[in-house]
């Protein structure tokens, strides 16, 4: 019976010592390398490249931390990218150690020239989430990147429905970052209604955390689109108006509270018996079973009864706070009447 046997392995052709000096000549390139990424020099890079064709390929391999074209990112330097994508394309997909793409990083910083490049290399690159669960689009709302948004938007539009670990999009980021412009984007851009109407998973709107964080321009520019439900309930039974009502009253929350009241806002507690408006409550039994109160089979006290006492959504801890006491009431009494005789 033959037996299989592995093939010898062959002799190096190259002494051990030529090997190591082999080695080392590499390493010293790649270390030029990486100096030339910091400055952008698109010379040094002819210059390795003419020393070494497989340079950038032996990169992709050795360089953990970040690639070449991550640094060029980083640094934009916009003539050094467009070289090494010139010469190896499939740069624009590697991840570094943070399982971020040169997109990430372009992205993140606000170079629209190299954001271009690479989604013209590879439009996927929009769609890679790092370790965190960022996209480049979710870096470029937070840091108010408007410009980048609409190229991320119109490379791939499914990029706006990735959503992170507690629900949020793209829009939930640009309202808790105050980035009311990336915002105006990213919606305008879109143009998905869903989107807009989306919920987090403690069933939070961009319009309940703009209203949270008191952010008057961004309630007043969500107000006039039409797919925004301005009396949607999160998880705690809460509308935007709710939230408004457990604030310390200041002359912010008068002015949100007008605003919302304007445009046909309404308390949880007063939403007409015909709506279908649910809160899900959990329930701990054995069987970890949820229950859902239907708010139209509710019995909903008439408009004259004071309003039910309820507790703040978690999320919006610390912000806000029920005022009570005639004292408070004519306080809010007088400074509006102040703020009459200033007009």
């Amino acid at each position: 019976m033959s037996s299989i046997t592995s093939p010898r392995r062959r002799s190096p052709s190259v002494p051990l010592h030529q090997q190591a000096s082999l080695t080392s000549e590499r390493t010293r390139r790649e270390k030029r390398l990486y100096e030339a990424s910091l400055g952008g020099c698109v010379e040094s890079l002819a210059q390795l490249l003419q020393e070494d064709r497989l340079i950038l390929a032996r990169a992709s391999v050795t360089c953990f931390d970040e690639t070449p074209l991550h640094v060029a990112c980083m640094l934009g330097h916009v003539p050094f990218a467009k070289a090494l994508l010139a010469h190896k394309r499939d740069l624009a997909m590697e991840l570094d150690s943070q399982g971020r793409t040169p997109l990430h990083w372009a992205s993140a910083n606000g170079y629209v020239e190299i954001a271009r490049e690479l989604l013209q290399s590879n439009p996927l690159a929009c769609l890679v989430h790092d370790e965190d669960g960022w996209t480049p689009l979710h870096l470029a709302t937070m840091k108010g990147r408007s410009n980048i948004v609409i190229e991320l938007v119109k490379a791939r539009p499914e990029v706006a429905e990735h959503r992170l670990s507690h629900g949020q999009t793209a829009l939930h980021l640009g309202v808790s970052h105050n980035r009311l412009e990336a915002l105006k984007v990213l919606v305008e851009t879109m143009r998905d209604g869903d989107l807009v109407k989306a919920q987090d998973d403690e069933g939070n709107t961009i319009l309940h955390l703009a209203t949270a964080n008191k952010q008057i321009e961004t309630v007043k520019y969500l107000l006039q689109i039409r797919e925004v439900d301005m009396n949607t309930m999160n998880r705690n039974g809460f509308s935007a108006l709710d939230i408004v009502e457990y604030f310390p009253k200041d002359f912010k929350v008068i002015e949100l509270r007008e605003l919302l009241v304007h445009a046909g806002a309404l308390r949880a507690i007063r939403f007409p018996a015909s709506t279908t408006h649910q809160v899900v409550v959990d329930n701990r039994n054995e069987e970890n079973s949820t229950v859902v109160v239907d708010l139209a089979s509710a019995a909903l006290p008439s408009t004259n009864t004071p309003p039910l006492e309820a507790v703040p959504p978690p999320s919006f801890s610390g912000k806000i706070r029920k005022q009570k006491g005639d004292k408070h009431e004519k306080w809010i009494k007088k400074k509006r009447d102040s703020l009459m005789v200033m007009l």
